[in-house]
């Protein structure tokens, strides 16, 4: 049975909880924002360098190395995070690193983001050009190149409360930024507000610091600033804080014991013990605690008057029913920088495993049934990218969907990512998945060899990584009750 927990980590969790809380610090107040204007920044006020301590629930996970530089004409940052996190009994070392340049006004100009969880890596890195943003994945004799066109020039998510404070929000105010996420290679509209200052202590010292909160997805982060524009203190969800220390205390050991489990904390007690999943036709949830960027309603999910009906779905009998495709359903064929389905290996290893004259229903089993058998299960801390998957051929459930869904778009099917909950001894725990199209959409989990996936599989959002974030305001607040289950 231990072994079927690994099945059930939740990478989507830890790696969006951490890439919130280090890197993302969003915010969606519903106050009307402060006019813009413009950031005028002194080199002179800028921290040189800043040393803070990770804890979870007051016991020390890891630690952050942030160092500013003035170049002349430009900023350069660079900030190093170290963790050790503890998801399904299992601890690794999560290593993140980021560093780029900074136009006078804190927008971006350059970066480089590499995060390497063992034998797990994933790199990107890019530049602004003119009115794009140019990307580069992967190794440098594997790269992927993709582009993002700008409305304006973002700034990099783990600067935001820096540029808030050079912003010279006044107390009560709002403004909103354009932001860019390397962890999931998107641009997010932000806003951040001020809070009445306050006075803490911070390495044996009162200090008069500027607070900022933001909310992301109902996520909610905070930063306090001293008058030099220097990030303090941080906090965030799930017991996550960081505190400026000095480098001694920062390069101290981490905490002994166990920590606490993310996927245990985070997963959601069930009212009724559920046996044999797979054998129920339909089963009804009552669920609160939801926000409105959750994807609950369509396809097999049926939500109204805070009850979800799930029902599993029968497949289409045609041998081929994506002979025909809408461009509203051929746009899930396309690649994506960590989808890569139209890479020479990934066409190679699909070809392996399909037959031509398979209908999509024999190829959508047989590549999940692959994905299945060929993956190790274990825990992994990184960006699911589906070369890098196939390359080591392990993971978690994020690993095994990204794989997943590469496979079915080179082989011609439809499919997308979905996220949420699943049930498992007891609890509901995050989860990932896919689903591909045959005449509609059914599910499919390459962890459990499931086509359709059993209806204890709560989808919550479908998409990819952006899409993903929305996961971040459900984090423990959704409350579920069993009300129905038909066999």
């Amino acid at each position: 049975m231990q072994k079927i927990k690994w099945n059930i980590i939740f990478g989507i969790l830890v790696t969006f909880a951490f890439f919130s809380f280090l890197l993302i610090r969003l915010d969606y107040f519903q106050k009307k924002p402060a006019p813009p204007a413009v950031i005028q920044i002194s080199k002179s006020n800028l921290p040189q360098e800043t040393w803070m301590n990770i804890y979870q629930n007051n016991k020390k996970i890891g630690f952050i190395h942030r160092e500013f530089t003035y170049t002349g004409k430009q900023f350069h940052f660079n900030e190093t995070a170290f963790m050790q996190i503890n998801t399904m009994g299992v601890t690794q070392a999560l290593n993140i690193l980021t560093d780029g340049l900074l136009n006078p006004d804190m927008t971006l100009s350059s970066f480089n983001f590499n995060l390497n969880s063992g034998i797990f890596r994933f790199n990107v890195h890019g530049n602004v050009i003119k009115n794009k943003l140019i990307l580069f994945t992967g190794s440098p004799d594997e790269q992927e190149k993709s582009e993002l066109l700008l409305k304006d020039i973002p700034h990099i998510s783990g600067n935001i409360y820096e540029t808030a404070f050079h912003a010279k929000l006044e107390k009560d105010s709002v403004r909103s930024f354009s932001i860019f996420d390397p962890s999931t290679m998107s641009l997010r509209a932000i806003k951040v507000a001020r809070n009445a200052d306050e006075i803490i202590s911070i390495m044996g010292k009162r200090v008069l610091t500027n607070k900022y909160c933001a909310d992301f997805m109902g996520a909610k982060n905070c930063a306090w600033l001293n008058n030099d524009g220097d990030v303090v203190r941080e906090t965030s969800i799930l017991g996550l804080s960081m505190e400026k220390v000095s480098q001694q205390k920062a390069r101290e050991g981490i905490a002994d014991g166990e920590s606490i489990d993310f996927t245990q904390i985070s997963s959601i007690a069930s009212n009724v013990k559920i046996t044999e999943a797979g054998k129920l036709r339909k089963i009804k949830i009552k669920i609160s605690g939801i926000s409105d960027l959750l994807s609950l309603n369509g396809d097999r999910q049926s939500y109204t008057g805070n009850v979800l009906t799930i029902s599993k779905e029968t497949m289409a009998s045609s041998s081929n029913l994506n002979s025909n495709l809408s461009g509203k359903y051929s746009a899930f064929l396309k690649p994506s920088p960590l989808i890569q389905s139209n890479n020479p290996q990934i066409r190679l290893q699909v070809n392996k495993i399909i037959k031509p004259s398979d209908s999509d229903e024999q190829k959508a089993g047989k590549i999940v049934n692959w994905v299945y058998r060929n993956l190790e299960k274990k825990p992994t801390l990184s960006v699911p990218n589906a070369l890098e998957v196939l390359k080591n051929k392990s993971g978690d459930c994020n690993e095994h969907s990204v794989l997943t869904v590469a496979l079915l778009r080179a082989a011609g099917i439809p499919a997308q990512i979905e996220a949420g909950l699943v049930y498992l001894q007891g609890r509901f725990y995050y989860h990932a998945w896919c689903v591909f199209y045959s005449g509609k959409w059914i599910t499919a989990d390459s962890v459990f060899n499931q086509i359709p996936a059993d209806v204890t599989h709560i989808r919550l959002v479908r998409g990819d990584g952006d899409q993903q974030l929305n996961l971040m305001g459900a984090i423990g607040k959704i409350k579920l009750e069993v009300l129905e289950l038909v066999k």
